[in-house]
């Protein structure tokens, strides 16, 4: 067993044990606005909920490393659902939406012929 190999072995245990955290800002894809209080949920090795605060932003701390749906639910925004795989450290996720109040277009899509 050469070096590299023995080090792989000695701290892969620790390396499941890493924790990552996610932070990111919500806004409007038409205005840019930031949008308060609606719900992102984690779904993955980890599962979490958070809600934007009065700035749009979110964070999740000690999720663990892997692939995530990430889903944005509320009033007046249609489901926004993204994957995303997290690594390790700190990762930035920003995710724009469209809010029915702002832009009425959500509310009825143009129709596919």
């Amino acid at each position: 067993m050469n070096h590299r190999s023995f080090v792989r072995r000695l701290f892969a245990p620790l390396a499941a044990l890493a924790l990552v955290i996610l932070v990111g800002r919500i806004t409007d894809r038409t205005t840019g606005q930031s949008l308060a209080g609606l719900e992102i949920t984690a779904n993955g090795p980890s599962h979490a909920r958070a809600r934007t605060d009065a700035d749009g932003r979110y964070i999740f701390r000690s999720l663990r490393p892997g692939r995530y749906l990430i889903d944005v639910r509320g009033k007046g925004v249609p489901t926004v659902a993204k994957h995303i795989v997290l690594r390790d450290g700190k990762v930035t996720e920003n995710i724009t939406v469209c809010n029915v109040a702002l832009d009425y277009s959500c509310a009825n899509p143009p129709q596919r012929r």
